[in-house]
């Protein structure tokens, strides 16, 4: 019997969701995919030292599809955000973004999140990978508060590394040089909607695009 070598392949299929930049991560040569959020996040095109260099000292462009966003919004939104992690969001103003650590009611931790405020009743939980929608959605069942918690079809493009900025302000014309470290605002580019953040999982300066027209991908 022969021992299996690794790098494995991965099989492409309906199963698993496809990001609206699939196309362009194959015509651009990725060379493979993970499983995250039960979509295909891309996870290496020229090879990881090549890419670490890219991140900090030039600039990377990487299709993050896979952060998948949990909307919560009505009346009661901002009461049940308060609910489902322990960090003081007195000071959550909108535009704010904040680091979240979702907990169950021991303490113990079901998943981390990006949170952006988007209006005074409206909010994305941007967590990692897992069931964060269907948690949210039990939780609120039995809440008593008047809640409506869904996924968006609202797709990050991440935009990492020391030349980011640069590139942000070409791509918009300087207009978001003001966005502060963990902000958020609704822009567009080429009459594309989405949302920009100031927001990244890496040490370097790095934006996030929020794309909600897939459409448009």
């Amino acid at each position: 019997m022969k021992e299996t070598k690794l790098p494995l392949s991965i099989g492409i299929g309906s199963r698993i969701r496809k990001s609206p930049y699939f196309d362009s991560t194959i015509k651009y040569g990725v060379t493979g995919f993970t499983i995250y959020n039960r979509m295909y996040l891309p996870t290496a095109f020229s090879g990881p030292e090549s890419e670490y260099n890219s991140l900090v000292n030039d600039v990377t462009f990487g299709d993050f599809a896979a952060e998948r966003q949990v909307e919560v919004s009505g009346p009661d939104a901002y009461n049940f955000i308060r609910y489902i992690n322990p960090r003081n969001l007195s000071k959550c103003d909108i535009g704010d973004c904040k680091y979240i650590v979702l907990t169950d009611k021991n303490g113990g931790i079901i998943n981390d999140a990006c949170l952006l405020r988007l209006e005074p009743n409206k909010f994305w939980v941007s967590p990692g990978d897992g069931d964060v929608l269907l948690w949210l959605q039990g939780i609120a069942i039995n809440s008593a508060m008047d809640v409506d918690i869904h996924e968006p079809d609202v797709s990050p493009l991440q935009i990492s590394g020391p030349k980011a900025g640069k590139l942000i302000q070409k791509l918009f014309n300087g207009i978001h040089d003001d966005l502060g470290y963990y902000k958020a605002r609704e822009t567009s580019l080429n009459k594309i909607p989405m949302v920009i953040a100031r927001t990244g999982w890496s040490g370097e300066l790095s934006y996030e695009l929020y794309l909600q027209d897939r459409k448009k991908g």
